[in-house]
């Protein structure tokens, strides 16, 4: 539980720097390409933590059904979404008002 409260903490604490650091000039724009790599090793790291768990490749078949679930309820409800809020707003495919 420290853990999450210490990402969670670091993620915050990172949200806030960049975006005072947003529009800077100069070697701030380092941090720009030192972020996504950061991301990118985090990324693995968490991955290879996860598929290295023993329990989680024993129970992969369900995980896999659910994640595959919410998946799908996420997409179709970010498409009926859409449809309806453009349909409330006036606005075609095109982003025309009709």
């Amino acid at each position: 539980m420290k853990l999450l409260f210490l990402y969670l903490g670091m993620a915050i604490l990172g949200y806030f720097v960049g975006s005072r650091l947003r529009n800077a000039k100069g070697p701030w724009s380092l941090f720009s390409k030192a972020a996504t790599l950061s991301v990118f090793i985090l990324v693995f790291i968490m991955g290879s933590r996860i598929g290295g768990d023993p329990r989680v490749l024993e129970s992969l078949g369900s995980i896999g059904l659910t994640a595959l679930f919410i998946t799908l309820a996420c997409f179709v409800g970010s498409v009926a979404f859409v449809f309806l809020a453009r349909k409330w707003m006036g606005i075609d495919k095109k982003g025309m008002k009709i």
